[in-house]
């Protein structure tokens, strides 16, 4: 009932989008240029499915596998699910692949209307996955992570970047109408939070359109980097957890380190692009580990802004006497302004002021270690 229920909605919301385009309209269209032909490059590109695919994968791995420590001896105790669920889980996943295989097959050929519909049931499944393993409350974490490519995309100042940013707020607005609908006879709570995910997977899938773009650069370099950062990240989530952390930042501390591993994986194998995206993906749910700390945000506003003052602090004296164009240096001098800015606008966007003291704090501590190497 369940599948044939999300069927049909799959089948509406694509139905939905095509009559919501004009007659002639490109949305389909490979060779368009702009957001609609970035979208859908981004929905059907190999490597960024694979991240969608391989992120889940991790999330399911780090619930079931064995227990990992951290560099400072915190012990990441293992907290099993349900073993049918996880096998369920994992069983919606190969699935996920098989249709987005499809989707993509059927898009190479020109029938972009069945990929459409394809990739839509494949992030169905991929939204049913993680929400049979984890509960709805996977829903809660995966709008935390869009919300931090939003941040993020707020940054950005081209006007390419600007229409994506509206597009993957449009689609988070439509998870949040979603989720907020009272479930009925014929949706339960779960199916409403697993058709809600789908829009966020879409999103996040439109919100790496800048690592599209960096993959024409030196990816390699753009990757070993993302990596190291990413290590950063999870040891300065793990520090401000502490080992009193919850069962779910433990969790979530878990998945980042999996998605960490991944990306080194894929990077040993050549495949930067996928390395990449798996780096900073890692980077931004160590984020997440942080904003599952209890109190309000002026409160983590506050701790992040002593963080980042002791790591720039820490950088300044490990960086004395070092050539100001050298890279730890301009790490430092990134760390320093992204720090400025986060302060100038904590009142008003603490949201984005976290974020933005985040990346003082890790790119400040990758001065350090870079410096010292």
């Amino acid at each position: 009932m369940r599948h044939r229920f999300l069927n049909m909605f799959a089948a509406a919301l694509l139905v939905g989008s095509l009559a919501a385009c004009e007659e002639g309209s490109e949305l389909f269209d490979p060779t368009t240029e702009g957001l609609q032909g970035t979208e859908l490059d981004l929905t059907f590109d190999e490597e960024l499915i694979e991240a969608i695919l391989t992120d889940a994968e991790a999330a399911i791995e780090a619930a079931d596998g064995p227990p990992m420590t951290l560099p400072q001896g915190v012990l990441l105790a293992e907290t099993p699910d349900d073993p049918a669920d996880v096998e369920a889980g994992r069983e919606l996943l190969r699935q996920a692949r098989e249709k987005f295989r499809l989707a993509r097959e059927a898009w190479l050929h020109g029938d972009t209307e069945l990929a459409a519909q394809l990739a839509l049931e494949a992030r169905l499944l991929v939204a049913e996955a993680l929400v049979t393993v984890f509960g709805v409350e996977v829903y809660d974490e995966t709008l935390l992570r869009v919300d931090n490519i939003i941040a993020w995309l707020e940054e950005e100042v081209d006007e390419q970047a600007s229409d994506l940013l509206a597009r993957i707020r449009q689609l988070r607005q439509e998870a949040e109408d979603i989720r907020a609908a009272d479930p009925t006879d014929d949706l339960t709570s779960e199916e409403n939070a697993i058709l809600a995910m789908e829009r966020l997977i879409l999103a996040m899938q439109i919100g790496h359109r800048e690592r599209v773009h960096q993959r024409r650069m030196n990816m390699a370099q753009h990757a070993r980097h993302a990596i190291f950062m990413a290590t950063r990240a999870i040891d300065l989530a793990a520090q401000i957890a502490g080992e009193d952390m919850t069962e779910r930042q433990r969790h979530v501390l878990r998945h980042a380190m999996h998605l960490r591993n991944d990306a080194l994986m894929a990077f040993n194998a050549g495949r930067y692009g996928l390395a990449l995206n798996l780096g900073r993906e890692a980077t931004n749910l160590a984020l997440v580990v942080v904003l599952l700390e209890s109190g309000p945000d002026a409160d983590k506003v506050a701790w992040l802004i002593t963080v980042s003052d002791a790591t720039i602090a820490a950088a300044d004296e490990a960086l004395l006497g070092v050539a100001p164009n050298s890279v730890p240096a301009m790490l430092l001098a990134e760390a320093k302004l992204l720090q400025a800015r986060a302060i100038e606008i904590s009142a008003t966007h603490p949201r984005v002021a976290i974020q933005l003291l985040w990346f003082a704090s890790i790119t400040a501590w990758a001065a350090i270690e870079l410096a010292g190497a």
